[in-house]
């Protein structure tokens, strides 16, 4: 499903602010989300700084996916279509031009989900609109008065969550207060 997403370095927490790369598929929690939560336990080794230098600064026009996509263990992996790796715009035969995405400029693209990260944490966020109601965006076109807010904070070095819940949890706007502790991490 063309859910599309961000992934990205976490700039402020109130309000959100976040600056990464695009990815076009299943960007909500129980697919993006949960491959990224495993990327990082898994073929990173709990490295965050390792993890985002791969996937935003040398992959800055973004990835079509990495859900359910293998990284295998050889430096430089290719990222082209071959079997199961992760496929980005900026290598192979696409070779399109960096594009920087932001809490300023993801909702109107149509950006819905965005993944932030600071050290160990992973903030899951919704783009939302006036009404509270979950933005849905098509590529290119989105609600540029959209409002980014937490739906859910992951502890990467804890036990995984309940992607599902978490799915849940996004269809409509979180509360301004502080996350509440299910809100924030359902664990299975």
């Amino acid at each position: 499903m063309s859910t599309r997403g961000c992934i990205a370095r976490l700039k402020a927490r109130a309000p959100p602010a976040f600056e990464g790369v695009y990815h076009h598929w299943d960007s909500y929690p129980s697919g993006l989300g949960q491959a990224l939560y495993r990327l990082w336990n898994g073929h990173f080794r709990m490295n965050t700084e390792a993890m985002l230098h791969e996937l935003i600064d040398r992959h800055p026009a973004g990835w079509s996916t990495v859900v359910e996509r293998s990284f295998d263990q050889t430096p430089g992996f290719s990222m082209d279509e071959r079997g199961d790796r992760p496929q980005c715009y900026c290598h192979g035969e696409r070779s399109e031009s960096g594009w920087r995405v932001t809490d300023e400029n993801a909702a109107a693209s149509g950006v819905e989900y965005a993944y932030a990260f600071d050290g160990a944490r992973m903030l899951i966020l919704g783009s939302f609109i006036k009404d509270g109601s979950k933005m849905v965006g098509l590529f290119g076109s989105g609600d540029e008065l959209a409002e980014w807010a937490v739906i859910a904070e992951v502890t990467l070095d804890g036990p995984e969550p309940d992607w599902e819940a978490i799915d849940e949890l996004s269809a409509t706007r979180p509360p301004t207060t502080t996350p509440s502790a299910h809100r924030a991490s359902p664990v299975r």
